[in-house]
């Protein structure tokens, strides 16, 4: 077969394919070229692939390319991985776990333990993806466990990567990792990535133990009011919300100094608890909804100026947690 290997020092990828091969060989041409010349072309169609060289010939149907590469030899070696420790895992859930979490980790390297998912697993102990930005944090679980495996923390760039590259793919995923590296192997397929060495936030401590102020919403209703307020949130993506239990209502606002203001009066039969006054950024709360398969979601409010969870009511594998804007 025809092996492709690229790395841009940090992240690598090689991936083998079927080809007929009349003569070995090696070569090493700019990616972007090589991709832009390739794309143009129908997925059904054959190719051949002849070193010239240092270049490759590629001579597709009617059409020829020749690309200027550089000595192969010098082409930098995937890193490997020394002592290493190996688990397995349904590819379907890697990469739910990871969809579940990924969009609630910092944008930021500052602090490369919260710009990661962090992914945990104990004996007898659900194995979690986790992340977090420390304004909102999200929690996905599954009702298993992974032999020696403790933690890890992925960049949020590689998992990026790791969607793209993965998403689509079944069976297993084997996971080859020290306390550096780490390698993802499923069918055809090596990607390879360097490991956060950090400490993740113990954040048990940050989810409330207690509750003063539950609703129970169907999380369609809760997301067309979500999406007519955002057109006229703020400069901060800023949304109130204004809970009253004893007339079973939700008040939803926006205002847009420049388009105008939404008032939006939302009967729920399903709440319980104190009267709240809360605002929170728009976009925090709705990333989570789509990766909420029941069809109710639950919103615990921990009081004034403390965090909401939300929940799914038939699911209890996600939960969320999104700190309020306080002083908007």
């Amino acid at each position: 077969g025809v092996k492709i290997i690229a790395t841009n020092l940090e992240n690598g990828i090689e991936i083998e394919i079927p080809a007929k091969i009349k003569k070995t060989g090696k070569v090493a041409v700019p990616a972007n070229i090589l991709n832009s010349f390739l794309s143009s072309f129908s997925k059904d169609e054959n190719i051949t692939l002849e070193g010239q060289k240092e270049n490759l010939l590629i001579s597709v149907a009617n059409s020829s390319v020749l690309i200027k590469g550089q000595n192969p030899d010098d082409f930098p070696k995937l890193p490997g991985v020394k002592n290493k420790k190996e688990v397995e895992i349904p590819v379907k859930d890697f990469i739910l776990g990871l969809k579940s979490v990924y969009y609630s980790a910092s944008l930021f390297d500052i602090k490369p333990e919260i710009s990661s998912v962090y992914i945990h697993s104990e004996e007898k102990q659900p194995l979690k993806f986790v992340a977090t930005d420390s304004f909102r944090l999200a929690e996905k679980k599954f009702n298993y466990s992974l032999k020696d495996f403790n933690s890890l923390l992925i960049p949020l760039k590689s998992v990026l990567e790791i969607l793209r590259i993965f998403e689509n793919k079944g069976g297993k995923m084997k996971l080859v990792f020290d306390k550096n590296q780490i390698i993802f192997i499923s069918e055809n397929i090596k990607f390879i990535s360097r490991l956060v060495n950090g400490v993740f936030p113990d954040y048990q401590q940050i989810i409330p133990k207690s509750f003063v102020t539950e609703v129970v919403m169907e999380k369609d209703l809760f997301i067309d009011n979500l999406k007519t307020a955002s057109v006229f949130k703020g400069k901060l993506n800023e949304i109130n919300f204004k809970v009253n239990p004893s007339d079973k209502i939700i008040f939803i606002n926006s205002v847009n100094n420049d388009i105008g203001q939404y008032k939006s009066v939302v009967k729920v039969k399903e709440i319980n608890g104190e009267d709240l006054n809360l605002t929170f950024n728009y976009k925090y709360i709705f990333d989570c909804l789509n990766h909420i398969s029941s069809k109710k979601i639950s919103l615990k409010f921990a009081g004034e100026n403390k965090p909401l969870l939300i929940t799914g009511i038939d699911d209890n594998s996600f939960q969320y947690l999104v700190m309020p804007m306080n002083n908007i």
